[in-house]
């Protein structure tokens, strides 16, 4: 009698600890979306450097939070460089002209949507805050700018504008994208925050979220 007791005792704390579990279901707003990400300079290119901080190694972080990020929302993501290496994967004779050749040259191969070039700023001390550049002939690359900048300068706080910008990734490319410099490692306080990964994600989420308004702009405008 004193074990059924015992067995009873124990379903009826089981019931009473059972919570039932509800999956939610997140919108793929960006489903079957092609999106390059490039994470720029690599190998022996470091890009910007501050105490020892480098651009490309920073980079190549924020490029995996965003791809995490922008699939969970269901886009296929590409990455034009998964390691530290420029896209010549050359380790002598560096050559610019070269690598950034390479790079359009791949993102144009995946046929993206659009594409989102990584960077990193440095200048005086005092610098500071996000900026979006676009190529100055494409209508569609100010709107994407836009869009990216306006949810971008709720986390950096930035008081730039958005710039066009005859950046060769951006003329060289047929595919629609943007230019992004995330901070300024030369500002001791928003170095700090691009070295933490939890930035990493905040960032990724803010650009994203751009991304899914650019990409609703242009329902609503079809739908007009």
């Amino acid at each position: 009698m004193k074990k059924i007791y015992i067995v009873i005792c124990l379903v009826v704390l089981m019931l009473f600890q059972y919570k039932e579990v509800i999956t939610v279901d997140v919108p793929l707003t960006l489903d079957k979306r092609v999106i390059v990400i490039d994470p720029g300079h690599g190998g022996l290119d470091n890009g910007a450097s501050f105490k020892k901080v480098n651009e490309d190694d920073l980079n190549l972080k924020i490029a995996f939070a965003l791809k995490e990020e922008l699939e969970s929302k269901g886009a296929n993501v590409y990455l034009t460089r998964t390691d530290d290496q420029d896209m010549t994967r050359r380790d002598y004779m560096y050559s610019k002209d070269d690598d950034m050749y390479l790079r359009a040259l791949k993102i144009d191969a995946y046929k993206p949507d659009l594409f989102i070039s990584i960077h990193l700023n440095s200048a005086h001390a005092s610098a500071w805050g996000s900026q979006v550049f676009y190529y100055p002939k494409s209508k569609n690359g100010k709107v994407l700018a836009t869009h990216i900048h306006n949810s971008m300068k709720e986390t950096t706080g930035t008081k730039k504008k958005i710039m066009a910008s005859d950046f060769f990734i951006l003329r060289s490319t047929a595919s629609l994208g943007v230019l992004i410099e995330c901070g300024f490692l030369s500002n001791a306080n928003e170095r700090g925050q691009l070295k933490n990964r939890s930035y990493h994600k905040k960032l990724a989420k803010s650009i994203t979220f751009g991304i899914e308004n650019y990409f609703s702009s242009l329902s609503i405008k079809n739908n007009e």
